[in-house]
């Protein structure tokens, strides 16, 4: 079976994209991935100061390139990863009828990002990191799936440049509301945070808050950590909880990491709460939490490879290619 990425142009979901690409060769699968991260600057330029043309010639060379890989590539089944440029409604359905296959990994929080909307009916397959209301919702998509997010084993470790040492406690990551409210209050735990748009925000502890932090760097950050906390965004200051489980808390516990979460509901179908994660309910259980598992590092790491054994056994991105074309040959 010939499998067809698509990847976005830039954003939280281009690892996945590469993630899943990575799987596919490791299976040996007959892949081809259409890395559109190279449009991410004229993207960029369009957006902000292009003229009404622009964007339209810009949209025209994607669909262009699209259409060129698959020419080239003659697939039996296209994935598009969330934000992928892939919302031409008659261009899905030419697709859909020259034979291939459409599928769609939607990545993301439902409620945050609601172009899903527009997509999910002009899609063969539907796959979430969500599901129950969320599936309610989805009107006219027929074949939905839940699929959660992975491990990529396959991506290497980059020490992060001028940085020495690690945190007992640190968090990589954007700032969103919730997390900017509770982080004001973790600077007497050696609270170290990294990741681009911290510095706007007068917050003890940002060691690097003007860049974005590579997946590659952001693993040396987990291993140069005692305590990684994994408070998933929200837009609500007040939020600690939720149900989807963000790609962080793969990575963690695929690294052998330990990791503080807050409270989710899905968590429990992937992990054994307090034998391989740990999850917190609120500011205050958290402070708590902390302060119990820095002095504790004997049972630190002991949660922590069991979660590495519970991921390399159900959650790398291998066993995630292999469910979605198992679905695929089933449609």
């Amino acid at each position: 079976m010939k499998l067809l990425i698509v990847g976005p142009i830039k954003g939280g979901s281009l690892p996945v994209a590469r993630a899943a690409f990575s799987a596919s060769r490791g299976l040996g699968l007959d892949v081809t991935f259409l890395d559109y991260s190279s449009y991410a600057d004229e993207f960029v330029r369009v957006r902000t100061n292009g003229t009404q043309n622009e964007v339209i010639q810009f949209v025209i060379s994607l669909k262009a390139r699209l259409i060129d890989v698959i020419k080239e590539c003659n697939p039996h089944v296209l994935l598009g990863i969330a934000q992928a440029p892939l919302t031409d409604v008659k261009m899905l359905k030419a697709i859909r009828e020259s034979g291939i296959l459409t599928a769609f990994w939607f990545v993301e929080d439902y409620q945050t990002f609601t172009y899903w909307k527009d997509i999910a009916p002009n899609f063969d397959l539907f796959f979430t990191i969500q599901k129950d209301q969320f599936w309610r919702e989805l009107i006219g998509a027929k074949n939905y799936h839940y699929l959660p997010l992975a491990f990529d084993k396959n991506l290497k470790e980059e020490r992060v440049n001028g940085l020495a040492g690690g945190a007992k406690v640190s968090f990589m990551g954007a700032p969103y509301p919730n997390r900017i409210r509770v982080f004001q209050n973790l600077g007497k735990f050696d609270f170290k945070i990294y990741g681009e748009e911290w510095s706007r925000y007068p917050i003890e502890g940002v060691v690097v808050g003007d860049r974005r932090i590579t997946e590659s760097e952001a693993r040396w950050i987990y291993r140069n950590s005692k305590v990684n906390l994994n408070l998933h965004s929200s837009l609500d200051e007040n939020k600690i909880g939720g149900d989807f489980v963000n790609p962080r808390t793969f990575e963690l516990a695929g690294l052998g990491c330990f990791q503080l979460t807050d409270q989710r509901e899905f968590l429990p179908l992937h992990y054994d709460v307090g034998n391989e994660v740990v999850q917190f309910q609120s500011e205050g259980d958290l402070f708590e939490k902390i302060k119990y598992f820095l002095g504790h590092k004997k049972e630190r790491d002991e949660i922590a490879m069991n979660s590495r054994e519970k991921t390399f056994k159900h959650h790398l991105y291998e066993h995630r290619i292999v469910e979605i074309l198992e679905i695929c040959k089933s449609v």
